[in-house]
């Protein structure tokens, strides 16, 4: 009978320091960074940093410190009865809702890899062939082509324009980068630099430790392919059989 009792002592003494430990530790969601990226499907610089940049913190496993958040809406107007006019056209609102299908419906690389695909398709010229990259992602199609039919793409669509609409400072171009909500303007190439230096948690990722020190804001690039909001010199007329020749 005493054995018994000490055993249920001891059990309980070992549940309670383990529930102490737990709830003094850190969640992972706490040290993690806040990196969005507020963009537009067809525009020049967007694609530029999604194909060519984003991938870098996947490669090097920065992405294990950061809570990506990607805003596929941009420069996109919405109207008092509720449509969105994008940008570039009817075939830009198709993929911007597309891509936020796939954020809310698939595994963080999954879409990532899908809509790194699609814009390098867009990129290329090749817009209307990148439904392809739906065959890296095996039976996620009817998943997209549902939230699309369905009007859920739509409404994840209206909920990303209160988002960007309610940016502060507001938006100015897209690509628009922040680190926990702070923008970093023209300096988007450093990203990795604000995530690092950002970061609060205990243990410094590989990563952060090869990048050059400091961050040196960066002179504005002339060159840097942005769209600026409602900047009409920017618009294009994306062919119209481009929507119909994608398929889910």
């Amino acid at each position: 009978m005493a054995s018994s009792s000490a055993l249920i002592l001891f059990s309980l003494l070992i549940f309670s320091f383990s529930a102490l430990a737990i709830s003094k530790c850190p969640s992972a969601s706490d040290e993690k960074v806040s990196l969005s990226l507020y963009y537009e499907t067809f525009c020049p610089g967007c694609s530029e940093f999604i194909v060519h940049e984003l991938p870098k913190i996947f490669k090097n496993r920065l992405i294990d410190i950061v809570d990506l958040n990607l805003v596929p809406y941009g420069n996109a107007n919405l109207l008092k009865n509720g449509t969105i006019i994008c940008q570039h056209g009817p075939f830009e609102c198709f993929l911007n809702t597309v891509e936020a299908c796939a954020i809310n419906s698939m595994p963080e690389y999954e879409y990532f890899e899908f809509i790194r695909c699609t814009e390098n398709f867009i990129a290329e010229g090749k817009a209307e062939e990148s439904s392809s990259c739906l065959d890296k992602t095996p039976g996620h199609g009817k998943i997209l082509h549902d939230c699309y039919t369905s009007g859920r793409g739509q409404k994840i669509e209206l909920q990303y324009a209160k988002v960007t609409a309610a940016l502060n400072p507001p938006h100015e171009y897209v690509p628009w980068v922040t680190v926990n909500e702070v923008p970093i303007r023209m300096d988007i190439e450093n990203f990795m630099k604000y995530i690092c230096k950002a970061y609060k948690g205990t243990s410094t990722p590989k990563a952060c430790k090869e990048l050059p020190k400091g961050i040196i804001p960066a002179e504005p690039k002339l060159n840097m392919k942005v769209c600026r909001v409602n900047d009409a010199s920017r618009m294009t007329k994306p062919r119209p059989r481009g929507i119909t020749g994608w398929k889910f």
